[in-house]
């Protein structure tokens, strides 16, 4: 066996076994005694330390029926103890224990007892002696699956106590024409143009427009902007004007424009910070805000969560240091699971969201794709393609495009829609790749491909590749005992006539939800067109992100931030729904990538009491290309900037 210590596998959204009691108890009584086969997935099983001299693993499998040509993948966990093997050089495996389970199928527990008796026999041929050498290398490491080189510097993280909206602008403004008259601001992800004829600038947000002489401060509102402005949105952001009005419901304030040129976070209090104790904790959170920003009454610390990363000051203007997840206070374990701010725990060692996190973290999304199928695309360059070399491999990429495209041994690889393809030129055509380039999976987290390593080749057969991903395709990553977003560094996009964009981790206020996965909790007086203008969204450059198929979540929840109640305009009453009391279930069967790109939810859902149960039938092969990766990961190479 080869045992690789390496990047856990992390994953968006929560897809575990455990079947909801009605289906639960109607599968086991009208399911039929079945043998299963387990397969264990080419990519390497990864290993740690467990308690009591123990071994755990983990990995992805597939797994049938005898007899069925069904294949369902997932992941497993396993723990096992060891002793004096046949020579000196190896360790003899004994006492395995499949401790987990979890696929994108919901079977029934008599199912899974099936499938843990084939793991039983498949870990005794192939685990049966393990090589001392990765025993002692797995006994030496602190490094329990944890995705290693992720930056952890805080970002600047700004406070008022007013209606306010945080605009990212990738370093300084990069300008691009649109006509004689017009330039665009391309690095950044709203709708933001210059009247060169007048050194005006113009922005729109939430059913508002804003007008400054200067892109980087001095916004205000503007009932009113000439007709060429229109124009110019109908004819170069034709989907945000056509949307236009929809957002009209959303003009109920005017809130002050913080441009920023850096990696950072917003908290924003509605007034004074007011502040509610949490029970049986010496701990309390700040209600009228729509950060995650709590205070530890032992020691009048403040605390906030940002893309999964805590972040604490004795102020709330200046002084946020990252804080390791061992050092947060103990109280917040203690946050009820029914609790306004549970949903918080999956960022809190030790909790059952943490846990459940990290494990769903690791499911593969697998397809089956055609050992034949060339890809129609043609990757465009800004000139000639331009290779960089990737810092610790053989690889090289291709900087001044927008397709992530790497060079090895002559041969060109393309990742396209979490599949593999490769080419003899840089340009196409592509055909599926049959493995991976060597030294993918050593791409540093400096670098602004580095997502790409989440994405596998599992298995081949003389017909067809079996391709697919884990969420740090997504840029979804499990940091010591919990899940966080981005990489945390700064990669400067690459600009010359164009401007390609990079994955990004602050800006746009991250937070976990287990059926949503990673989500940006916008501004409650300006969202909606956020993200949309020229197609540039916050992970991965100008493509929308890519998130597996959607099962079932939660009715919308109004947070927070959709009651605003002060400032230029008049609000209108909104209140704070409760939560529910149970989480809703899942369909009975499993639809079908949608053909359009959903939206994001506009708000923070509060946290389900239960979770709902899963669908019984498997998807069928998604009709229309999906949407693409999710976030933007302090700051990258010299070379990717002109």
């Amino acid at each position: 066996m080869k045992a690789i210590l390496g990047t856990i596998l992390v994953v968006m959204l929560s897809l575990g076994v455990n079947a909801s009691p009605t289906f639960a108890a109607e599968r086991e009584l009208n399911s039929p005694e079945q043998e299963f086969t387990v397969e264990i997935l080419n990519v390497s099983p990864e290993f740690k330390a467990g308690e009591n001299g123990t071994i755990e693993m983990n990995s992805a499998f597939v797994t049938k029926q005898n007899g069925s040509s069904d294949e369902l993948f997932g992941s497993f966990w396993a723990e096992f103890e060891y002793g004096e093997g046949s020579s000196d050089n190896v360790y003899k495996t004994k006492n395995w224990h499949i401790t987990d389970i979890r696929l994108a199928e919901e079977l029934s527990a008599k199912e899974i007892a099936q499938i843990k008796v084939a793991f039983y026999e498949e870990m005794e041929n192939l685990f049966d002696e393990i090589p001392r050498s990765n025993i002692d290398r797995i006994l030496n490491s602190l490094d329990n699956y944890a995705t290693a080189g992720l930056n952890t510097e805080a970002p600047r993280i700004i406070y008022t106590n007013q209606p306010s909206a945080l605009i990212l602008i990738d370093g300084q403004p990069y300008y691009e024409g649109l006509n004689k008259r017009y330039s665009k601001i391309s690095n950044t992800g709203v709708f933001m143009v210059k009247d060169n004829k007048k050194d005006d600038y113009y922005m729109y947000g939430g059913g508002l427009w804003f007008t400054s002489g200067n892109a980087l401060n001095g916004w205000e509102y503007t009932p009113d902007v000439p007709n060429r402005i229109n124009n110019v949105m109908r004819k170069h952001a034709r989907e945000l004007y056509n949307n236009m009005q929809d957002e009209q419901f959303q003009a109920q304030i005017v809130p002050e424009i913080i441009i920023t040129t850096e990696p950072a976070e917003l908290i924003a209090t509605d007034g004074s910070p007011k502040m509610v104790l949490i029970a049986n904790t010496k701990l309390g959170y700040v209600e009228n805000t729509d950060a995650d920003l709590f205070r530890d009454l032992n020691t009048n610390k403040y605390y906030s969560l940002f893309s999964g990363r805590w972040f604490s000051s004795d102020r709330l203007e200046a002084g946020w240091q990252y804080v390791a997840p061992d050092a947060l206070p103990a109280d917040l374990a203690k946050i009820p699971e029914d609790h306004d701010k549970s949903n918080v725990l999956v960022s809190v060692p030790g909790t059952k969201a943490a846990e459940n996190a990290v494990k769903d973290a690791q499911i593969p999304y697998v397809q089956q794709i055609d050992i034949s199928t060339v890809l129609d695309t043609r990757v465009d360059y800004n000139g000639e393609p331009e290779f960089v070399q990737i810092d610790g491999t053989e690889l090289r990429y291709a900087v001044n495009t927008s397709s992530p495209v790497l060079m090895w041994n002559d041969t060109y690889y393309l990742v396209e829609e979490a599949v593999w393809y490769n080419s003899t030129t840089p340009y196409g055509p592509w055909q599926v790749a049959q493995q991976r380039p060597e030294g993918v999976e050593n791409i540093p987290a400096d670098n602004p491909l580095f997502n790409v390593k989440y994405v596998y080749v599992y298995k081949q057969t003389d017909r067809v590749v079996y391709t697919g991903f884990t969420s740090g395709y997504t840029g979804s990553y499990v940091y010591g005992p919990t899940v966080v977003f981005g990489t945390g560094f700064h990669y400067h996009g690459w600009y010359n006539h164009f401007y390609y964009h990079h994955p990004m981790t602050y800006g746009y206020g991250f937070f976990y939800d287990p059926f949503y996965g990673w989500v940006p909790v916008y501004s409650p007086w300006f969202r909606s067109s956020f993200y949309w203008h020229w197609n540039w969204h916050y992970w991965y450059g100008y493509r929308p992100p890519y998130y597996p198929p959607i099962y079932n979540r939660p009715p919308r929840i109004e947070h927070y931030s959709n009651r605003p109640t002060s400032g230029v305009r008049p609000t209108q009453p909104i209140e704070r729904p409760g939560r529910p009391s149970v989480s809703p279930d899942r369909p009975t069967t499993r639809p079908t990538q949608p053909t359009t790109r959903p939206s994001q939810p506009s708000v923070r859902p509060t946290q389900p009491a239960t979770r709902p149960s899963q669908p019984i039938a498997r998807p069928v092969q998604p009709s229309v290309r999906p949407v693409q990766p999710a976030a933007r990961p302090a700051a990258a190479p010299a070379q990717m900037r002109r």
